[in-house]
């Protein structure tokens, strides 16, 4: 009890700093320490791995190889947190706004997820939220900012891409390099006629996510960040 102790202590002597300053300040809005931990999850992790692994936990905190581990894995998640800010403002300058019917989408399907990985019912859900004194209209409006944001960056990379388009040549190109990947469980290749439209909507996928990334590449270098990580 008393090194599990010792292990709190360390981890919150560790981390202290972050709660005190922002982590980055992109383009004048500050991302905060409890931003960056709620991301990282870091402390729930080193706890985790405590409780099995205690002396590596204790390597990681305690050792100059360990912590620079650590603060590449922050920094990681903090370039997330970056790019994340750098698309919300973005998106707020272009008046965009998310779509509500998306908003309702993604909160389902983050309630659908938490419902599969831990093996709930509605019912079973439900009750593990009264037991944490929240209603699940209650919980739905916790998740409602995240699900807002990731339809704000949708709505966004639909705007950049906007212009993103597919010709008859490189449907045709595509198909002539790649016709193998169209072939039926006996081996026959269909004729391009047949899987045009598969064709097409490969093309204008990888299209589109060249320039959304493009797109962000270009943000993040034109951004003014200062990280204080």
């Amino acid at each position: 009890m008393k090194k599990f102790l010792a292990f709190i202590a360390l981890v919150g002597l560790a981390f202290v700093g972050l709660a005190q300053a922002p982590v980055a300040i992109v383009n004048g809005e500050p991302i905060t320490g409890e931003e960056l931990e709620s991301a990282s999850r870091l402390n729930q992790i080193l706890f985790t791995v405590y409780s099995q692994y205690p002396r590596f936990a204790q390597s990681l905190l305690t050792t100059p190889e360990g912590k620079a581990f650590l603060t590449r894995y922050q920094r990681d998640v903090l370039e997330d947190l970056i790019l994340r800010k750098i698309q919300i403002q973005e998106a707020r300058v272009r008046g965009l706004t998310p779509d509500a019917a998306r908003v309702e989408e993604l909160i389902g399907q983050i309630l659908e997820h938490i419902k599969t990985y831990y093996g709930l019912t509605d019912e079973e859900l439900a009750a593990e939220l009264a037991n944490e004194g929240l209603s699940l209209e209650e919980f739905r409006e916790e998740l409602r900012p995240q699900a807002e944001e990731q339809a704000l960056i949708e709505a966004l990379k639909a705007a950049v891409t906007t212009d993103v388009t597919v010709s008859e040549e490189e449907v045709a190109d595509y198909y002539e390099k790649n016709s193998g990947q169209f072939a039926d469980a006996e081996g026959n290749i269909p004729p391009l006629a047949e899987v045009w439209d598969k064709v097409a909507t490969l093309v204008f996928t990888e299209k589109q996510e060249k320039a959304w990334q493009d797109w962000l590449k270009k943000a993040r270098e034109t951004a003014e960040v200062q990280i204080n990580l």
